[in-house]
């Protein structure tokens, strides 16, 4: 059994809640089944799986069973990419899909280093759209309008 590694300890702890956080805001806006998701289904999921991932870090750090220091630079992005998917899903309902989405996927382009100011504009809105075609109108699952409804769209 090595040395317990306090960065892996404080990343899991963090990430743990992250999780948390967001499968809690998926909760509000309605899981359904997996036959019949509602727009929280697949955040919920990914911090639930947020949430095992992060355990798993935690209990290897405590035990001393991870590899030790890693840079800071190694951490940022995928803790970058956490925060925006738990923005995403607090703004899924006030802003809706068709305006949240294209933003989610843009930031998450950019953490990732993608600077080419054309691909992030069709990237997002393609992604976007398809996503809304797929669960909106082929799947009947109900996305979130937002502000939009106040436009009467």
């Amino acid at each position: 059994m090595g040395m317990k590694n306090s960065a892996d300890i404080v990343a899991g702890l963090v990430l743990i809640f992250a999780g948390i956080g967001v499968s809690a805001g998926a909760i509000g806006l309605g899981i359904g089944t997996p036959t019949e998701p509602q727009p929280g289904f697949f955040p919920f999921l990914s911090g639930v799986i947020i949430f095992i991932l992060s355990s798993i870090l935690f209990v290897q750090g405590w035990l001393g069973r991870t590899q030790g220091r890693i840079s800071f630079g190694e951490i940022r992005r995928p803790t970058m990419l956490i925060a925006v998917l738990i923005a995403f899903v607090g703004l899924l309902d006030p802003l809706g899909y068709i305006i949240a989405s294209p933003i989610l996927v843009a930031l998450a382009l950019l953490i990732m280093g993608i600077r080419s100011w054309r691909v992030l504009l069709t990237t997002s809105v393609a992604l976007s759209m398809g996503t809304f075609i797929l669960f909106d109108r082929l799947l009947g699952i109900t996305l979130p309008v937002g502000i939009l409804s106040r436009l009467g769209l």
